[in-house]
């Protein structure tokens, strides 16, 4: 039995959700959240949806999707391979933070390797304007030891 966590999961991002919770001084410095993230991984055999809705100081629900049109209205969807996906996490385990170049913004900058869209310039506007709380939010798999499909 193994007390790895699968990325990607329900159970994974719930993970990171309880770790909000257990810090909540790192977030309530950086003011409250209130959007919605769809978290798209590319996957060989297709990609896995995710979505994490944030209000306040914590992630107040996640879930799988079969697909974007089950997303909630004012989304945003944050897309990139598992490689790279893991890449950025396994650096943050590696370091307990990640380095300057495995960050969200640095990632998502040039559009490659992830990227950021959404029905319209609005929801991909919170992702900007929320990034450090993501990108701590992201930082909770500092903690969490995290297992990958065996394609990855």
């Amino acid at each position: 039995m193994t007390d790895e966590t699968l990325f990607p999961s329900t159970q994974w991002f719930e993970a990171l959700a309880r770790g909000m919770e257990r810090k909540p001084d790192a977030f309530r410095s950086l003011g409250s959240v209130d959007c919605t993230m769809v978290v798209k991984v590319e996957l060989p055999a297709g990609s896995e949806l995710y979505e994490v809705a944030f209000e306040g100081f914590a992630a107040r629900s996640v879930r799988r999707l079969a697909g974007l049109a089950d997303a909630a209205p004012g989304h945003f969807v944050l897309e990139a391979s598992l490689r790279t996906w893991r890449d950025m996490i396994e650096n943050i385990r590696t370091h307990g933070g990640p380095d300057l170049t495995h960050t969200l913004n640095y990632l998502t900058f040039p559009d490659d390797p992830m990227r950021v869209s959404g029905p319209d310039q609005l929801e991909v506007d919170a992702f900007y304007r929320y990034n450090e709380s993501l990108q701590r939010y992201f930082n909770g798999a500092a903690d969490l030891p995290t297992r990958y499909p065996s394609q990855a």
